[in-house]
């Protein structure tokens, strides 16, 4: 399971890097989609700069990927992003497109890498806990 989990990581690296540098640094050119519901949600995160954000996300999921540095939380900041990918690949573009394997695969890598770091977010699924502050001492027993 380990070897899926490497292999399913740099997949994921492999095209959350290119995609999120490629708005900075023109690698290639920008799909703008086929459709008219497509176009106009790109064209609606282009012009709210909400595209900024997203290629952010995409970039640092990917360096998080690659080098495994905050892997979780990357994971977690990257699905509403990984959704809006599958949504704007599958639904938009068409079910049965080219684009649909593309969406299919950015989603359902998202979603087996934050399977496999589920021992990550354990604590967050806590029924009772008490709040701890930075730099606060353990209480002695005298």
């Amino acid at each position: 399971m380990k070897y899926a989990v490497w292999f399913v990581r740099l997949l994921f690296a492999a095209w959350m890097l290119p995609a999120g540098l490629n708005h900075f640094v023109p690698l290639f050119p920008q799909p703008l989609g086929n459709e008219p519901l497509s176009k106009e949600l790109f064209l609606a995160l282009f012009d709210s700069h909400l595209f900024d954000l997203v290629k952010t996300v995409e970039l640092l999921a990917g360096l998080a990927a690659l080098t495994g540095v905050y892997l979780p939380l990357a994971l977690v900041l990257c699905m509403p992003v990984s959704f809006c990918v599958w949504y704007w690949d599958t639904p938009l573009q068409g079910w049965g497109s080219r684009s649909s394997i593309y969406g299919w695969a950015v989603l359902l890598s998202n979603i087996f890498l934050c399977l496999a770091y589920l021992p990550s977010y354990r604590s967050l699924f806590a029924l009772r806990t008490t709040p701890k502050w930075p730099f606060q001492r353990a209480e002695s027993g005298t």
